[in-house]
C-alpha cells in the first residue's frame, strides 16, 4: 500500500478521536498537513487549547487567561499605532 491509501483511514481515525474528545497528536485534521503536531511550539499550543473542554469551569478559566495573554500585546500595539497616527495628524 502506498501512503495515499492510508490518508483516508488516518482522517477517519482522527475524526473518530475528535468525536470522542480524546486528545491526539494533532490538534485538528487540518493541522497535520501543516506539520503542526505536539513536537512544535505552535502545534503543542493548538493541541493544548483543543484539549480544553467548555463544560469544565477550570478549562474556561484557562481559556480566558490564554485569550488575554494573546490579545493584550495586540491591543497595546494597536494603541501605540493609533497614538502615532494621532500625533501625525495633529501635527
Amino acid at each position: 500500500m502506498e501512503h495515499d491509501e492510508y490518508a483516508e483511514d488516518d482522517a477517519a481515525f482522527l475524526q473518530h478521536l475528535d468525536s470522542l474528545g480524546v486528545p491526539h497528536p494533532y490538534a485538528s485534521r487540518r493541522a497535520e498537513p501543516l506539520g503542526l503536531d505536539r513536537n512544535t511550539q505552535e502545534g503543542a499550543l493548538l493541541a493544548f487549547s483543543n484539549a480544553l473542554r467548555p463544560e469544565v469551569r477550570a478549562h474556561r478559566v484557562v481559556a480566558a487567561v490564554l485569550l488575554v495573554a494573546f490579545a493584550l500585546p495586540v491591543v497595546f500595539t494597536l494603541l501605540r499605532v493609533l497614538g502615532v497616527l494621532l500625533r501625525l495628524l495633529t501635527g
